[in-house]
């Protein structure tokens, strides 16, 4: 019903102006959560622009039409339940989106914020107690509870707050240079709407083994994976990670906060390299244990020898192991190379059946654009994180998904392609 819903709204509305207004005072008496599915289309989101995450979820891009009082939002996720709004999160600031902010400016947004809330909901804040284990960067959080729902705000930042007095280490002081990640602000009907899990909240072997399915056709797959869209930005390692971290019940861990993580250790966490060591970093904050599969430079050193020999066979110009040789193979060529004998895709689509069968998804460090893909992507070439979530032994096929949205959630791939355009292979484990 949600589905054939989204779908009809998409078709009308997307190409509307944006009509929406103010519906603070229908979440301040709790009418916003009342109102059925259709209702509150009619009177909340006609016109909103939107584009749907999965068929729960709506990603409401910037700028928005949907206000809430005073305060000042960026990009808003409507969740959906049954028949009603479940939920909101609301971005007030994120890095990705809004770019760098200065101290100064971040902790400005961050009052007005507060002071709105408070506006808001009528009741005074109450100020939560730190617990980096929940989001794995230091959080500043403060909750409203009164009769009509409750909200929750999350201020995310990196390094140490100028004015206060340096960490002390036994012989030297170390400098932390601030950094502002992220301003959200969670609204539900009341406090378990709002409420995420952290590494303590973690999901049980029991849970993790149930969500593997089969079916006649020899497809084996890890159901249930979460969402996380990336947007427009260039999040696909924190979000993919961030999804995992869902999988594992730590839903509290967004892909703003493993943002953070990954620019402390890898400028951002864009190269491949970068992208190993932002992962290795962000996994020693959680109970998680992290395995490298294959690496990129393993991958490339064994990679270039094989692909030269099958070029010079051809007639064809041989790559340079030091000058992005994924990017200038020819991908016929470097199919054959990785991929031309059964064994190969044998033992590498193998590694990824053991992991599935244990309810472990496989993070995929792709390059993309090298082979044609159904759907179409929003990403043209280059590199790309991806999750495996399944296999089918039989018909020699991946399962994957990408952090892009609905349509990207459950997708298909010939192992021989898959291989062929592979960077690295990494799994995250529940300790």
């Amino acid at each position: 019903m949600i589905k054939s819903i989204r779908l009809l709204v998409a078709s009308v509305l997307c190409s509307m102006a944006c009509l929406a207004g103010d519906v603070s005072q229908a979440i301040r008496s709790g009418e916003f959560w009342k109102d059925s599915l259709n209702a509150a289309k009619q009177k909340y989101f006609i016109g909103v622009r939107y584009a749907p995450v999965d068929a729960s979820t709506w990603r409401l891009p910037q700028p928005c039409s949907l206000t809430f009082g005073s305060l000042r939002t960026g990009e808003v996720l409507v969740h959906w339940g049954e028949d009603s709004v479940a939920s909101l999160r609301l971005m007030v600031y994120n890095k990705g989106d809004d770019g760098v902010a200065s101290q100064s400016d971040y902790f400005n947004r961050l009052d007005k914020a507060v002071e709105a809330l408070t506006e808001l909901t009528g009741v005074e804040p109450r100020k939560l107690k730190a617990d980096v284990k929940k989001t794995g960067i230091k959080t500043d959080s403060w909750e409203w509870i009164w009769d009509g729902g409750a909200a929750r705000l999350d201020a995310g930042y990196s390094g140490k707050r100028a004015g206060k007095a340096p960490a002390r280490r036994r012989k030297k002081v170390v400098e932390e240079v601030f950094e502002a990640e992220f301003i959200r602000v969670d609204i539900g009907p009341d406090a378990e709407a709002i409420s995420v899990g952290g590494a303590k909240d973690k999901a049980t072997r029991k849970d993790i083994k149930s969500s593997i399915k089969r079916d006649e056709e020899g497809n084996v797959w890890l159901d249930g994976m979460p969402m996380v869209d990336q947007g427009q930005k260039g999040y696909c390692v924190p979000a993919t990670l961030a999804r995992v971290f869902a999988f594992y019940g730590m839903d509290g861990v967004d892909q703003h906060a493993l943002a953070a993580l990954c620019d402390s250790s890898a400028d951002g966490g864009t190269s491949n390299g970068d992208m190993e060591d932002a992962m290795t970093a962000i996994c020693k904050k959680f109970p998680v244990k992290f395995t490298v599969l294959e690496n990129y430079m393993s991958t490339i050193t064994e990679l270039v020898p094989l692909y030269n020999k099958v070029a010079t066979r051809k007639g064809k110009p041989s790559l340079n192991m030091y000058s992005n040789p994924m990017a200038s193979a020819d991908p016929n060529l470097l199919r054959e190379a990785r991929a031309g004998k059964k064994s190969q895709v044998k033992k590498w689509l193998g590694a990824i059946k053991k992991n599935i069968d244990n309810g472990c998804p496989v993070v995929w460090s792709t390059t993309l654009g090298l082979y044609p893909e159904n759907p179409a992507i929003p990403q043209a070439q280059g590199g790309h994180m991806r999750l495996i979530i399944g296999y089918n032994m039989k018909e020699q096929t991946i399962i994957y998904t990408d952090s892009w949205g609905a349509g990207h959630e459950k997708k298909t791939m010939k192992a021989a392609n898959a291989l062929s355009m592979t960077n690295g292979r990494y799994t995250i484990k529940l300790r």
